[in-house]
């Protein structure tokens, strides 16, 4: 039986994986807390630009998972944030469709 790898490669990984996400969030969030302040143009905009940030920080992510895996990499960790980030994705289409119908 082997052991875990402990490197700092892979605390590292982790730590940009969960920086990535952090930042994709707060991007999308963001545009919507000003789509809220804005007016109809504006709003409309940034309110259908919100989930597709959320979608290129997960495509982002899972072309980082390709990568890692290709170098033989943790790639299993920017897996779980292009997961994390696709859900979110849903999360914010869904959310942000009624104000568009409005």
């Amino acid at each position: 039986m082997t052991t875990p790898d402990k490197s700092p490669g892979s605390t590292d990984e982790l730590r940009q994986s969960v920086l990535h996400g952090a930042v994709t969030i707060g991007f999308a969030l963001a545009a919507l807390i000003v789509a809220w302040a804005s007016d109809d143009g504006l709003r409309t905009t940034l309110i259908v630009a919100a989930p597709i940030i959320m979608l290129i920080g997960a495509l982002a992510a899972l072309w980082r998972t390709y990568r890692c895996w290709r170098s033989g990499g943790r790639w299993q960790i920017w897996q779980g944030a292009s997961w994390f980030m696709l859900a979110m994705f849903i999360v914010f289409l869904f959310g942000t469709g009624p104000a568009l119908l409005t």
